[in-house]
């Protein structure tokens, strides 16, 4: 667990590219609940952020437009953290607050307001820490240039800076760290004033560091950045030359462009390289030194026991045989979220976390698979089973690389789905009804037929390694269920029979209806014991003057 003094304080890295952008609000990674997910809503009705004597009139709803352009770029922030990003309408469940107002000064086209609160005991030990951030575009002055956030437009960029700060970046030019003159514009960090470069559609270098240094790229509670579960640190150099040097820990270095020199001192480290392993040469300079040359310069590596590229990732020691590849990916992350709006309800929950680039994940129940996924090439990656029955679910994740080395089991998330939605038949003959949306239909023993009220035409139906997927193509919420131990459905218009070889059309017919029941998805959550003091601290940045910036 966080100390107080870390979590109102900032967690440094020792570069000045990175420690220059380092903000100690909103701090998400000391969150003590919700996971690897953080909600937001464009919600106007609630969670309103009050005290704000910047915000001179009431916040206005995000046009659609607005919406569907940060939705992309909050995606575009999770495939750089690992962080999954979940929409709710429920303002006061959302953590992450968008709207339109009209904001203090006349040069001010955006805001960030953050706040966290925790509690700590009498060891001064953090049990509870939770934050919010509300993020502003103003439809005063400025209301024409954030009405559209189409990616190359001012406004765009300004949505993104906005985002810098409420993922904890600062203004470049803010605090006792700053960037030299040279380096304090936007070709290099949009946190800064100085515009170079034109209008910048995505985060620049120094932000990317960051955003690695903070969250490790494998989001909230992984492996790496700061509060990691392993102290594991991720470092990001320039597109100059840079020394970069770990921790005791299992960090990763990534040189970027330019000669670098990677240290990784201690443990288990990992030096990254963005192109496939055959566009490099790796030489053994040392017992323990290693040179890696390709596209992104000549790299001298000294403490490091694993090259990742984009296509595999090998240790450093079997690296001189061009496309040998015997190490097994690192063990991914897992995260559960149930789904429904941070509620425990349902049997469609999502799994997601960061393993090896391209990897193929399967999760697993004990030993029987729930799902295969890919890793994309930030190595995020996230598989929504059709359904899952009720019972006691203990879920872990493995990953497979090109090469067919597989990781060891992620930590394993435990869960139990008692759902109103689940369908289970006897030991006889039954007739199932689908009922609306993701349902899990177990059959049981007998000959048992699952009852649609739609015509054929409106469903596609497909075997699966799980059992057959039932999808509504016509639109009418039904969902796609998975049928497992079903031998029959019955459509209005025809009924079909579900077997091993294939689907048999038949005349149709109809059944008595059986339904299932019960309750919902929920965490096996440990009891909190002890007390200690309760207190709220309240900071806020303003992204303001931007004048002729955005302008």
């Amino acid at each position: 667990m966080a100390t107080v003094t870390e979590v109102k304080s900032t967690t440094l890295s020792g570069l000045n590219h990175i420690d220059a952008l380092l903000n100690n609000l909103p701090n998400w990674n000391y969150l003590t609940s919700g996971g690897n997910n953080l909600y937001y809503s464009f919600s106007t009705a609630a969670g309103l952020e009050s005290g704000n004597g910047s915000i001179l009139s009431a916040p206005q709803t995000f046009s659609a437009a607005q919406q569907s352009a940060t939705r992309s770029a909050l995606s575009y922030i999770s495939q750089l953290t690992g962080i999954k990003f979940t929409e709710t309408g429920d303002g006061n469940v959302a953590q992450m607050h968008f709207a339109n107002a009209n904001i203090s000064g006349s040069g001010t086209t955006g805001q960030d307001s953050s706040r966290y609160s925790y509690s700590y005991d009498g060891s001064n030990t953090v049990t509870k820490f939770a934050a919010s951030t509300w993020v502003y575009l103003d439809n005063a002055e400025w209301a024409g240039m954030n009405a559209n956030l189409t990616p190359g437009t001012q406004g765009y960029e300004t949505l993104l800076h906005e985002l810098g700060h409420a993922m904890g970046l600062k203004h470049s030019f803010d605090g006792t760290i700053r960037l030299p003159a040279a380096t304090d514009n936007t070709a290099y960090t949009l946190m800064s004033y100085t515009h170079s470069g034109g209008i910048h559609s995505t985060f620049s270098e120094y932000d990317v560091a960051a955003l690695k240094w903070l969250y490790g790229g494998d989001g909230l509670g992984g492996a790496l950045g700061v509060n990691s579960t392993g102290g594991g640190r991720y470092y990001t150099g320039t597109s100059q030359a840079d020394t970069l040097t770990g921790t005791a820990a299992n960090d990763v270095l990534e040189g970027g462009l330019g000669n670098d020199v990677l240290n990784g001192g201690a443990g288990t480290d990992t030096a990254v390289y963005n192109g496939v392993r055959s566009a490099y040469t790796v030489k053994q300079l040392s017992a323990t030194a290693w040179n890696v040359t390709g596209a992104q310069g000549s790299d001298t590596l000294s403490n490091i026991e694993q090259l990742r590229f984009s296509d595999a990732t090998v240790a450093v020691s079997l690296a001189t045989a061009p496309l040998q590849d015997t190490a097994a990916p690192a063990q991914p992350t897992l995260v559960f979220t149930k789904d429904g709006t941070a509620a425990a309800s349902g049997n469609h929950p999502t799994f997601s976390g960061v393993a090896e680039a391209g990897a193929k994940v399967e999760i697993f129940n004990g030993s029987t698979s729930m799902g295969v996924g890919t890793a994309t090439a930030s190595g995020t990656w996230s598989i929504t089973p059709v359904a899952v029955g009720n019972g006691s679910y203990h879920v872990t994740a493995k990953a497979t690389d090109a090469a067919g080395n597989v990781s060891a089991a992620s930590a394993a998330k435990d869960f139990t789905v008692l759902s109103a939605r689940n369908v289970t038949g006897t030991t006889g003959n039954d007739s199932l009804k689908a009922l609306v949306a993701n349902n899990y239909i177990d059959g049981g023993d007998g000959f048992d037929t699952v009852v649609y009220s739609g015509v054929r035409a409106n469903y596609t139906v497909g075997k699966t390694a799980y059992g057959y997927k039932v999808t509504d193509v016509a639109g009418t919420g039904g969902g796609s269920d998975l049928l497992v131990r079903d031998e029959r459905i019955q459509f209005a218009d025809v009924t079909i029979t579900l077997d091993n070889s294939g689907i048999i059309v038949q005349s149709s017919s109809s059944n008595a209806e059986f339904t299932g029941s019960s309750l919902d998805v929920d965490h096996a959550m440990p009891h909190e014991h002890g007390h200690g003091h309760e207190i709220q601290l309240i900071g806020q940045h303003v992204h303001a003057g931007e004048h002729a910036h955005f302008a």
